[in-house]
């Protein structure tokens, strides 16, 4: 039979694959990230009819090359085009594409697949799923970085199935307190500025702080924390009787509790056989000026002696009888009192220590008055901040459960370069670590495969970050359907899965899909082109016949 029969019959079945590869690429132009197939062919075995000679040794007869003639075509290779290609965008926050190298990686609970169609949901138990079930691997591990106390997620164990169902953030208690403004550098010494913040318990609750900035001298200023009054504040009442209490003269009164700040005393009355008389008070917190002040009380006025202990003294401008009853309403805040204590006798246990800013031996900053102190150049810049000891925000046991909020001295910090002092208005800003306890809301993902977690109680976290494969050889996947791929010795898989955007892989683009990669003007190009590649090897077929007709005609 004649070489040239079996010839066409080779392009007919090759150029009958590449039809086959064309058709399927067709029919995939919008399937999502699919990467289109091509096919290259290569020449079967040739019939050697005459070997190539040498040139003669003697003479001037030259070389001969060979005379073969080929015995078809057979198939190359079907090669998967990795190449990239564009994104639509979808808004659908799961959606993701990878924009550059790498493949998302999926389970089925035996086994691990590759991607790049990112079109997650979540399912009713919380898991991240590619459609068909399959659970998209990531890490979810959260660990805490000691510096800052940030949360996030570690990355370096092996990846898990991702599950989003629960999530909630407990309740952190603050621990760090930032300050960035401007403290007005034409105030006067002894002007006192206050700045209103909040803190946290370990319970969640909020707190609010007053810090007092106090100008000692130039350049120089002093500041201290004190709980703010909180019009919520339950009440309590002490009733007293004076025993016959000259004007002028004192008589302590115990009150069960510390009593620290002024604003813990909410009203002073005195019962008497005529009634209820209210009084205007003031309060003190040392000997002298309680000393002071009874000197100069007059009718329906008192003052008050506060020094942290369990007992106030109190003096009236008015003669009290026997049987008169003194009552003080007290407020009762969730805070009961901030150690070291301030304002009061600095020879309590806590109260805080004074500041010797010149090391002459005295306390240029008495002890009791500062929990820190600012000290800035003559150009504005701060150039030290002082505190000399943690401080504790005692927390009231009849109020909350919560552990006392305990802040060091690194607790605080003032930026040097965003915290000034210069002839300006006073503007202080400060940030404050802690907050509630959350629920999840929604999630966002980021460029890095980040899970963003938004919460009922305002914050953000890092809940989950997303694996990334990356090959050597994308083009040794092997393809199982589903968009899905699957490792072969030859795709060359990278050792371990990493977030995107690290070690060449590419970054996250959330709420968009990978379009198709097939290029309709070249596979109807290349339509054409296997058509009449089908139509020339069937004619070949044709002809071979046509002259074994001619031969068997010879024998009529």
């Amino acid at each position: 039979m004649m070489r040239s029969l079996y010839s066409g019959i080779s392009g007919l079945k090759v150029h009958q694959i590449q039809m086959d590869v064309i058709g399927n690429n067709i029919a995939n132009v919008n399937t999502i990230a699919y990467k289109s197939s091509r096919v290259t062919f290569q020449e079967i075995l040739n019939q050697t009819l005459k070997n190539a000679s040498a040139p003669s040794q003697i003479g001037d007869r030259g070389g001969t090359n060979p005379q073969q003639i080929g015995l078809g075509v057979s198939l190359a290779t079907i090669d998967v085009l990795h190449t990239r290609t564009g994104v639509q965008r979808t808004d659908k926050a799961t959606d993701l594409a990878i924009d550059g190298e790498g493949y998302f990686v999926v389970t089925d609970g035996i086994n691990e697949y590759y991607t790049r169609a990112g079109s997650f949901d979540i399912d009713v138990e919380g898991n991240l799923v590619y459609p068909g079930g399959f659970k998209v691997l990531g890490w979810s591990e959260l660990t805490r970085d000691p510096q800052t106390g940030i949360e996030h997620v570690n990355t370096t164990g092996i990846p898990r199935p991702i599950n989003l169902s629960g999530l909630s953030m407990t309740a952190k208690a603050t621990d760090i307190i930032r300050f960035e403004g401007n403290l007005d550098g034409n105030s006067s010494i002894g002007d006192e500025i206050t700045y209103s913040s909040s803190v946290f318990d370990s319970q969640g609750n909020e707190h609010k702080i007053d810090f007092v900035f106090t100008k000692q001298a130039p350049n120089v200023w002093s500041w201290k924390m004190i709980p703010a009054p909180v019009s919520s504040a339950r009440t309590w009442q002490v009733e007293h009787t004076s025993g016959g209490l000259p004007m002028g003269s004192s008589t302590t009164i115990d009150t069960g509790k510390p009593i620290v700040y002024a604003h813990e005393i909410k009203n002073i009355s005195v019962q008497t056989a005529a009634g209820l008389t209210r009084y205007e008070y003031t309060v003190v917190s040392s000997q002298a000026e309680f000393d002071e002040k009874i000197n100069n009380l007059g009718p329906g006025h008192a003052v008050v002696l506060i020094d942290g202990n369990e007992h106030v003294r109190v003096a009236f401008g008015d003669d009290l009888a026997a049987d008169d009853v003194v009552l003080i309403d007290f407020n009762e805040y969730p805070i009961s009192h901030i150690e070291p204590m301030v304002g009061i006798d600095p020879s309590l246990p806590g109260a805080a220590q004074g500041y010797d800013l010149d090391g002459d031996g005295n306390d240029d900053i008495p002890a009791g008055t500062a929990h820190g102190v600012l000290i800035f150049s003559e150009d504005g810049k701060l150039l030290q901040s002082l505190i000399n000891t943690g401080i504790s925000i005692v927390m009231n046991a009849n109020e909350s459960g919560a552990n006392n909020i305990f802040l060091s001295g690194d607790s605080f910090q003032f930026s040097s370069e965003k915290f000034t002092q210069y002839a300006d208005a006073t503007v202080i800003r400060g940030a404050a670590s802690g907050y509630r306890s959350g629920s999840l809301n929604s999630i966002s993902i980021d460029q890095e495969g980040r899970i963003i977690g938004y919460y009922s109680n305002g914050q953000s976290r890092e809940d989950a970050v997303l694996a990334i494969a990356l090959f050597r050889n994308p083009g040794g996947l092997n393809k199982i359907g589903n968009n899905l791929f699957q490792n072969t010795v030859n795709a060359g898989l990278d050792d371990n899965y990493a977030r995107a955007g690290i070690g060449g892989r590419g970054v996250i683009i959330s709420g968009a899909l990978e379009m198709s990669n097939v290029d309709l003007a070249k596979e109807f190009t290349d339509m054409i082109v296997a058509q009449r590649g089908f139509q020339a090897n069937s004619r070949i077929i044709t002809v071979a016949d046509e002259m074994l007709q001619e031969l068997v005609n010879i024998k009529r």
